[in-house]
């Protein structure tokens, strides 16, 4: 073996050498891991936000479901959305508005 004081220098910094490249890569790595772990909570919370008003929708239409049974009900829309009335009955709207 060679016990010059160069070569172990040499051996040294490339020891050294290495061993910061290594925790370049890692620290990449984590870095890589955490954007795309950051990214994937992102669209998780998008998602449940989306589900959250898609139930809410649903939970909408069932109560609309629901009350297509009511005749009162059926008779509110008809009157209020399609301005429909009774044979016989005469409506009156006022035109001071």
């Amino acid at each position: 073996m060679n016990d010059n004081p160069r070569n172990k220098k040499l051996i040294r910094a490339a020891m050294i050498g290495v061993c910061i490249i290594v925790v370049i890569i890692f620290a990449f790595a984590i870095g890589k891991r955490l954007k795309t772990k950051h990214e994937q909570e992102n669209t998780i919370s998008s998602m449940s936000q989306t589900v959250s008003e898609i139930e809410e929708q649903n939970s909408r239409i069932q109560e609309t479901i629901d009350n297509g049974e009511d005749e009162s009900y059926i008779e509110h829309v008809a009157r209020e959305d399609y301005n429909y009335v009774k044979p016989e009955e005469r409506v009156y709207y006022d035109s001071d508005d």
